[in-house]
This record gives C-alpha cells, sequence and structure tokens, in this order.
C-alpha cells in the first residue's frame, strides 16, 4: 500500500524564500541542490561533536606567501 501526496509550488514564492535566506543558509542550500549535501552534513556533524579539529586561518594559510 502506497500513499500519494502533491504539492503546488509557485516558482516565484520558493525564490521569494531564498531571497530572504541568511548567506550562509543559502550557501547550504547550493551544496545539498549540488550533491555534496550528505558529505558537507556529516563533517559538520564531525566538527560539532569534536571529533575532527578544524584548522586556525593561520595555520591555514601557513608558508602560502
Amino acid at each position: 500500500m502506497s500513499v500519494g501526496v502533491m504539492v503546488e509550488l509557485k516558482v516565484e514564492d520558493i525564490a521569494a524564500s531564498i531571497k530572504k535566506m541568511k548567506k550562509s543558509d543559502k550557501e547550504m542550500l547550493l551544496l545539498m541542490l549540488s550533491g555534496e549535501g550528505k558529505e558537507i552534513a556529516k563533517r559538520l556533524k564531525e566538527v560539532n561533536s569534536r571529533k575532527v579539529k578544524t584548522l586556525t586561518r593561520e595555520e591555514t594559510f601557513k608558508n602560502v606567501l
């Protein structure tokens, strides 16, 4: 047995919602739509749970210039 649901959304309404989003939320939406969302979500979870340590800005750009 299956159940189906039909939802109608106007493109204009979706665009208006996206315009109201914060920049970071728009970036996350782009990553999710690009197929990178699962990997990014996994990495974010690892960082938030302190399983991995992120690099500081100084560590990231050490010996670059």
